[in-house]
């Protein structure tokens, strides 16, 4: 379960972490590209706005120029109007003073004839009263050119009262239409500014934001690639240390069977060595016996070669002759056989000692042995030891990898609440700036509907 399986999680772990990290980047580059699209529709809105507002001005300027133009109009009536009034006035004063004249002119008359009938009583009678009936009747039609004069001043008089109370009615009018027109452009002009400004540096916060958002994003989304590098390089060097400790661990096993092996034959030898040493421990003692026996015999044999000699001398001087040279004969014999028992005795004492020798050597191989052993039970103790400390390296390896591997699987899952959080965001601006829109479109008509009426 150590090789297999552990190397097989990690390469599902970094073939799972390459392809969330391709999901976050194709995330992170779609998100991008709605939030370029969406800050250019949000510009463009906001040109088109301007736009409006542009035109809407210079429709306000038109309408200045328009209310100007109708000022001048009414100033033109109005003069128009003064000079009728004064031509009325000049001609009427003409008629009062001949009016004046003739009344003058007929008091003369009058006098003239009061001081010529006593005078001139009887004479010009017949005349005077023919001039008298003619300046009367002249008198009468300039009497009723008077009273016609009257009436038309009368006339005029009202029609210059009412054409002086229409001026100041439409003056009037005019200057409250133009104050109510510059009051209610004004009040849209600032409330249009106002909210427009408003909703332009809300927009441009929003921006902003959504653009601090992108960069702590992509920030993130480097931080992120920068740890999975690292953590692709730890997972390539745990890989690399793993194989390196599986090749150590299969160097180990096979040093270990190597030892194991070594062990069976250095047991199977000191097993044959002990048999050895005990056949030749058997074989000495049966030397040291056949040595005590032959010892024995020699000791035999020297005290029968010195009973013969003894007897030897005994015969020499009672009976030498061909008795002698059967002693003689006998003694030889003894002597060989000595002699030969003596071969045989420094032979087995040759034998013993290198029996006693090739002991004493296999004991200290028998040592040597028993020490490698030691020492090969203690590498296999230390093997065992690190391998089984390489197995915990690699456990606590896997956990930490999957720790950390549900560490940035939160991170992703949160930095994708922040993007759905911002698109969010995103869609009430949107919808802020289509109501903001059809707020501007309303007051614009409204505004162009008074001024309609107005100028109706």
């Amino acid at each position: 379960s150590f090789s297999p399986s552990s190397s097989g999680f990690l390469t599902s772990c970094e073939a799972e972490l390459q392809e969330l990290m391709k999901q976050i980047d194709i995330m992170v580059a779609h998100k991008r590209s709605e939030w370029e699209g969406q800050t250019q529709a949000l510009e463009a809105c906001l040109s088109i706005r301007e736009q409006e507002l542009s035109s809407a001005r210079a429709a306000l300027q038109e309408k200045y120029k328009e209310v100007g133009m109708l000022r001048h109009q009414v100033e033109d009536m109005e003069k128009a109007k003064q000079d009728m009034v004064r031509e009325y006035e000049q001609q009427l004063n003409k008629f009062q003073e001949e009016l004046s004249r003739l009344r003058r002119s007929y008091e003369k008359l009058q006098k003239k004839q009061l001081r010529e009938a006593r005078g001139e009583a009887n004479k010009r009678q017949g005349e005077d009263q023919f001039e008298m009936c003619r300046l009367t009747r002249k008198l009468e039609e300039f009497r009723q050119k008077s009273l016609d004069w009257e009436k038309q001043r009368l006339l005029y008089q009202q029609q210059v009262a009412s054409l002086e109370a229409q001026r100041k009615a439409l003056a009037e009018q005019f200057e409250l239409i133009q104050q109510t027109q510059l009051a209610n452009r004004k009040q849209i002009l600032e409330s249009v500014e106002l909210a427009s400004r408003s909703e332009i540096q809300h927009l441009t916060s929003k921006l902003e934001r959504a653009n601090d958002a992108l960069c702590a994003n992509e920030l993130e989304v480097e931080r992120l690639n920068m740890r999975v590098d690292d953590l692709t390089e730890n997972n390539r060097m745990i890989l690399e240390d793993q194989q390196r400790d599986q090749e150590e661990l299969r160097q180990s096993k096979k040093m270990l069977e190597v030892l194991q092996d070594e062990k069976m034959e250095l047991r199977a030898t000191l097993q044959s060595q002990e048999d050895f040493i005990d056949s030749s421990k058997l074989h000495q003692e049966q030397l040291q016996k056949e040595l005590a026996r032959v010892t024995e015999t020699l000791r035999t044999k020297e005290l029968l070669i010195r009973a013969l000699e003894e007897r030897l001398q005994e015969k020499q001087l009672s009976s030498p002759g061909l008795e002698l040279e059967h002693i003689l004969l006998q003694l030889d014999v003894a002597q060989k056989a000595v002699q030969h028992l003596q071969s045989e005795v420094t032979h087995l004492e040759n034998s013993l000692v290198s029996s006693n020798a090739r002991c004493i050597q296999l004991s200290e191989e028998l040592d040597e042995n028993i020490k490698e052993l030691q020492s090969m039970e203690e590498r296999h103790t230390v093997s065992k030891a690190e391998i089984k400390k390489l197995k915990e390296q690699l456990s606590q390896a896997e956990q930490t990898h999957s720790s950390e591997l549900e560490g940035m699987k939160g991170e992703i899952s949160r930095l994708t609440q922040e993007l759905h959080q911002r698109d969010i965001t995103i869609a009430s601006a949107s919808g802020s700036t289509s109501d903001l829109e059809q707020w501007l479109r309303t007051e614009i008509e409204r505004a162009e509907r008074k001024a309609v009426e107005h100028r109706v």
